[in-house]
């Protein structure tokens, strides 16, 4: 995050909390209206009719309570993030003889409108969190698109910012770290995207996404090109489901006012959801790509400038996890997940830079009614650096959830 001034931060914070309490209170004034508009949607589970129009309007949510106890030293502490666990003679500081943390960022708020139009129905969705400062809970914008269905050879057009077309969220693990996996393709962006389903079961997404996101250890200057990501997605029995990803971008980089340098990353990834019985998932994701690091939870860098020569080299990561998730029973779950991501730096990167990660994880997750869950879970985290030292974290993890 870059450094920001006190009353700059402070001002921002308020404005975010204005919108949203301006949100909230509008929605509160449109549910007095009783009777849903012609055209509209009424079997829309917890909507209600804004003002009487054809528009229909659901705000939604959930407050959460992190209570977190690390053994080792790690600078994130709301966010189990390997990359940021010390290593033997780094400079990552705090808590090096364990640490216990409070946290409610991971608190939610959603706001979803959906409205008949001429060229088809019109979805708007905004989501806010309180991760915008990390170690002090203020809004942060997850989301803020509009997507509307029937359109462009009858398939759905979605414009603004969203989780990426190489993310498979379908694939994510039922895990309570706020973070996930390091190995893990997740990010959001804004973009403009195309999907279409070509078939009962196969769909396919096409997507032009904010570029250079990311850094490249040098100087980074802007992408020329847009991120050009393409998906085909195949549904099979009842819930499960594989997809195919792939995508090119443009890294560019520069040594001071030099000319910059700039280079082709592509990445493709495989992943998907297996049912396995009546209650058994098994969730996976593998992928391989150079100049992608930016699209993974532990932020790799997407290549490397050597100032010596002005080379840019593309940074190659391997990355998977895998995560096996049973029900006990209908109010009680667990998953257990491994994941490792894999960079191959060049010499010349600085011998800090975290060359292997890796992250697992165990939990038991109870939710006694749809709208509460409460929940606890181990997770262990190494890091090995560029010139070979290593750094270990164990984390117990208390979460509770309320949702509304």
């Amino acid at each position: 995050m870059e450094p920001r001034g006190v009353i700059a931060r402070r001002a921002t914070a308020s404005f975010r909390v204005a919108v949203a309490l301006g949100l909230l209170l509008g929605s509160a004034a449109a549910g007095l209206a009783q009777e849903p508009a012609p055209d509209t949607e009424p079997d829309w589970p917890g909507s209600f009719s804004l003002f009487d129009s054809e528009t229909r309007v659901a705000v939604g949510g959930f407050v959460q309570l992190d209570l977190i106890h690390d053994t080792d030293a790690i600078a994130t502490r709301c966010e189990f993030v390997t990359a940021a666990i010390a290593t033997d003679g780094g400079t990552l500081a705090g808590g090096a003889d364990g640490q216990t943390t409070f946290c409610v960022n991971a608190t939610r708020l959603t706001l979803e409108t959906r409205t008949p139009t001429r060229l088809g129905r019109l979805k708007t969705f905004i989501s806010l969190d309180l991760f915008d400062d990390p170690n002090t809970p203020s809004l942060r914008m997850r989301q803020a698109y509009g997507e509307l269905s029937g359109v462009l050879a009858g398939g759905d057009l979605l414009l603004g910012q969203a989780w990426g077309t190489f993310v498979d969220l379908e694939a994510w693990p039922d895990i309570l770290d706020f973070e996930g996996p390091g190995s893990a393709i997740a990010v959001r962006q804004p973009m403009v995207r195309w999907t279409k389903g070509v078939s009962g079961d196969v769909e396919i997404r096409l997507a032009l996404e904010q570029p250079g996101g990311g850094s490249t250890a040098g100087t980074a200057v802007p992408s020329r090109w847009p991120d050009v990501v393409g998906v085909l997605k195949w549904i099979y029995g009842s819930g499960s489901h594989l997809r195919v990803s792939g995508i090119l971008r443009d890294v560019r980089a520069s040594v001071g006012d030099g000319p910059a340098e700039s280079a082709l990353g592509w990445g493709i990834a495989g992943s998907g959801k297996a049912l396995l019985g009546a209650t058994n998932n098994l969730v996976f994701e593998a992928s391989y790509g150079e100049g992608t690091g930016g699209y993974y939870d532990d932020g790799a860098p997407n290549a490397v400038l050597d100032p010596t020569n002005s080379s840019l080299e593309l940074l190659p990561l391997f990355a998977y996890y895998v995560a096996f998730e049973h029900e006990w029973s209908q109010a009680l779950s667990s998953s257990l997940l491994f994941s490792s991501l894999e960079a191959d730096y060049p010499d010349a990167q600085p011998r800090d830079a975290g060359r292997r990660s890796r992250y697992g994880s165990l939990n038991l997750i109870w939710r006694p009614d749809p709208q509460i869950m409460f929940g606890i879970e181990f997770l262990r985290g190494e890091r090995q650096d560029n010139d070979g030292a290593t750094g270990t974290d164990n984390r117990i993890q208390l979460s509770s959830q309320f949702t509304f």
